[in-house]
């Protein structure tokens, strides 16, 4: 049937094929019969979810959540678009996991939730629990032989290991992550390939390699999008930590950045940049006084985890430092319960 084609092509991120089914489906009046017309929106939303559709996704919701009699199907479904809506729109993991938790497997037989769960889990720096959910979606990509989410799994596992001090992935799994997806010409998979591999070179402080890997990650994206703006701080992070390019580029850099971010109204690299641009003038006082009365509360209130943990532990030093006890427990509690890795940030 149209309708399974037409979901599977969704799972798979099929994009180009989930596009075309939807215009035919768009001709046929029978799909708003009541026997189609619920499993229709479910598909649907899952369309929207993954276009990057937000608005859409979420009144439809807001419709499906007034349904009575729902099946045990349908609900679980919707658990699962309420767990991707939460997840990459609303950025509140918690609750993703919550949701994404309570889906019935007997019932939902779609694995591919768990790769949700995975990421999720990787938001809140559970990386043991990111580890596990991610293996058990691998082994469904595998068995559907969906390469682009294959890999999109493989390298969320690499990351969990990386960021663990305890493992130090070797050049050679990157490696021979871009040799695969160069041969099956999965473009968006390499371009977050080189990111990923040019922070584990900032990392491990190979900062020549770093500044190739990134400028090579730029060159994969579009200029006004939140995913370049993404390679562009890194890139300016490698070549700050360098220290072979002028301080007039670098400001140049970190403005051309700022500037873009509040065209597209890209917050975190709004502040991300501006961050940049004290640094870069080495000016101490404005830097920490935006950091802590404008970046650092925007990070916590929309629930980015590795930021809020990275700048509440320099926030945290910045007060010990100065003896002030009270305002350096205020930032302590925030990671009192947590894993202290060295995440690179400006």
């Amino acid at each position: 049937m149209l309708l399974k084609e037409w979901y599977d092509s969704i799972i798979l991120n099929f994009t180009v094929k989930a596009e075309q089914i939807k215009k035919e489906l768009e001709a046929i009046p029978l799909l708003y019969l009541e026997e189609f017309y619920r499993s229709y929106m479910l598909i649907l939303t899952r369309y929207y979810l993954l276009a990057r559709e937000g608005d859409f996704a979420r009144s439809l919701i807001l419709k499906m959540d007034k349904w009575t009699n729902v099946s045990p199907y349908e609900m679980n479904m919707l658990l699962h678009i309420k767990g991707i809506y939460c997840l990459h729109f609303e950025h509140d993991y918690y609750k993703a996991i919550t949701l994404l938790k309570e889906i019935d497997v007997k019932v939902y037989h779609n694995p591919e939730y768990n790769y949700d769960l995975a990421v999720a889990y990787h938001s809140i720096k559970a990386r043991v629990s990111s580890y596990y959910y991610a293996n058990k979606a691998l082994q469904f990509f595998k068995d559907a032989r969906c390469f682009s989410r294959l890999i999109d799994t493989e390298m969320l596992m690499l990351i969990q290991l990386e960021q663990d001090n305890f493992h130090d992935p070797k050049d050679d799994e990157y490696k021979r992550l871009i040799e695969v997806v160069d041969n099956y010409g999965l473009n968006k998979q390499r371009s977050l390939l080189l990111h990923n591999y040019g922070y584990h070179q900032l990392r491990r402080g190979y900062y020549d390699e770093a500044v190739i890997l990134y400028k090579k990650a730029i060159n994969t994206k579009e200029p006004n999008t939140t995913g370049y703006l993404g390679s562009l701080e890194g890139y300016l992070n490698a070549l700050t930590a360098q220290k072979s390019t002028s301080q007039q580029e670098l400001i140049a850099m970190a403005l051309r950045g700022h500037t873009i971010a509040g065209q597209i109204k890209d917050t975190v690299h709004v502040h991300l940049f501006q961050l940049h641009m004290y640094k870069l003038q080495e000016n101490k006082q404005r830097y920490l006084q935006y950091l802590e009365k404008k970046a650092y509360p925007y990070f916590l209130d929309s629930g980015h985890e590795f930021l809020t943990e990275h700048y509440s532990m320099k926030l945290f030093h910045y007060y010990m430092e100065r003896e002030d006890m009270q305002k350096a427990n205020q930032y302590a509690k925030y990671f009192m319960t947590k894993t202290f890795t060295d995440d690179d940030f400006v």
